[in-house]
């Protein structure tokens, strides 16, 4: 599915050498698309999932959840979401109410902006390769 929203002719070398490095994305009009699931905890009646997906929103997560307790026969409700990561960004990254003042949130743009640049870096990197196979530095 990653590869169908992802706007790349599949036969072609291009594609999958971005696909071995994990560059490929799906374009923005994709729907919600889970990469990965995994239980980290489980102690009936409650468990905590970590989902990996792309273009989804609190509510589909939610709607996750409760397809899955469908699926199993029973009810689940999504009690709490927490996003952990947001593409390059981790919970990290984010200020805390009290931190929102003028020296705080420039510092936080500054780490952003390196993060970002370093995120393009790599992602455009293969655009640069010369003729001869070298690659330009950008």
């Amino acid at each position: 599915a990653l590869l169908q929203w992802a706007n790349l002719d599949l036969k072609t070398q291009e594609s999958y050498e971005l696909a071995i490095k994990g560059l490929i994305r799906p374009m923005d009009k994709s729907p919600p698309l889970i990469t990965a699931v995994r239980c980290l905890r489980f102690e009936p009646p409650e468990f905590q999932l970590e989902i990996h997906c792309l273009h989804e929103n609190q509510q589909y997560l939610r709607k996750i959840v409760h397809e899955i307790g469908l699926e199993l026969k029973t009810t689940a409700v999504c009690s709490q979401v927490r996003r952990v990561r947001d593409g390059v960004f981790v919970l990290e990254d984010a200020l805390l109410r009290t931190q929102w003042d003028l020296p705080n949130i420039q510092r936080a743009i500054l780490q952003a902006k390196k993060k970002v640049e370093a995120e393009l870096h790599n992602s455009l990197a293969h655009l640069n390769t010369r003729a001869d196979g070298e690659r330009e530095r950008i």
